[in-house]
């Protein structure tokens, strides 16, 4: 099935170069502009030194006698960012590495698998009103390309202590590069549907609706672009983060991730077609940021809009 991602929330059970040092005071000027972060720059965060460079597994010293009473974050190194970065604010998704780090003992508690590694094994924050917790506000009011050290506070860390471990009533600090940052729909150049493909229509929002032509349910799996997008090219094995609308052919609504959990993570086309999701290798190819229209035939005829988010 679709691997819902939870709002704002790190799940780290499904996570699966010359050395060169960092400091806060490396950091290449970047325009903001009114984006304020909800964290600010603190005595901990401020005073780890990361040694490596963007994208590559950090190594840490961490100050052990800095006591925090909020958590803090740190943008250390922005050598990464390119030209038209796109910043991370509300009602975004921040594609993101990182690796997690114990106050008390200094030893790595986990790092995710993306550091160093291919883009499609990053992990999503979701950016939204209401919603942030530490983990996306470090990123928050960042760019792609830049690295960021956050330091939690023992209670801020309490619920990833269950998960990770650590010296209780400790600080845990995390070093995140945030690799790209996309919006909650298809972005791009709209296109028009072949004949005898149902009509598409979207709110301000981005969801979508389906007005269907008077013709009998399609044989088989066809697919076509509504909105192509400006990214990267979808891997047949890639894990896609997608919003997902379905409605079978006599229009009832089969799943809306717009009112319904959010962002869903799609599996390559090799576990997705061990889940009965035929329609995943219909993807492979299209631009990320693209709105994918695929019909489906059979005894369960329907209609699926996919708007591509991110790889992941």
């Amino acid at each position: 099935m679709l691997r819902r991602i939870a709002p704002a929330v790190l799940t780290v059970a499904v996570s699966a170069a010359v050395l060169t040092g960092c400091s806060s005071t490396d950091v290449v000027e970047v325009d903001r502009g009114e984006c304020t972060s909800t964290l600010g720059a603190g005595a901990l965060s401020d005073s780890v030194v990361v040694l490596g460079g963007f994208g590559t597994e950090p190594e840490v010293s961490i100050p052990t006698d800095t006591e925090i009473p909020v958590s803090q974050r740190s943008i250390i190194d922005s050598s990464g960012v390119k030209p038209g970065a796109k910043l991370a604010v509300n009602d975004t998704i921040a594609s993101v590495n990182f690796a997690f780090y114990d106050q008390g003992s200094g030893e790595k508690l986990f790092a995710s698998a993306g550091f160093g590694g291919s883009s499609e094994a990053n992990e999503f924050f979701v950016l939204a009103e209401g919603a942030l917790n530490p983990l996306s506000a470090a990123v928050e009011c960042a760019v792609p390309g830049e690295r960021v050290v956050l330091a939690l506070s023992p209670q801020d860390a309490l619920p990833l202590r269950q998960q990770i471990g650590g010296t209780p009533e400790s600080a845990l600090v995390a070093v995140m590069d945030l690799e790209g940052v996309s919006d909650f729909k298809a972005s791009g150049r709209a296109k028009g549907l072949p004949n005898g493909f149902p009509a598409v229509v979207t709110d301000e929002s981005g969801q979508p609706g389906v007005v269907f032509p008077p013709r009998d349910a399609p044989v088989g799996l066809t697919s076509a672009i509504r909105v192509a997008g400006d990214g990267e090219d979808v891997s047949a094995e890639g894990r896609l983060l997608v919003q997902m609308f379905a409605v079978d052919w006599d229009g009832n609504v089969l799943t809306n991730s717009w009112t319904s959990g959010g962002p869903q993570l799609l599996p390559g086309e090799t576990e997705a077609a061990a889940q009965g999701l035929a329609f995943r290798e219909q993807l492979t190819g299209a631009p990320i940021g693209s709105q994918v229209v695929i019909t489906e035939g059979g005894d369960n005829a329907r209609v699926i809009v996919l708007d591509i988010l991110a790889v992941g």
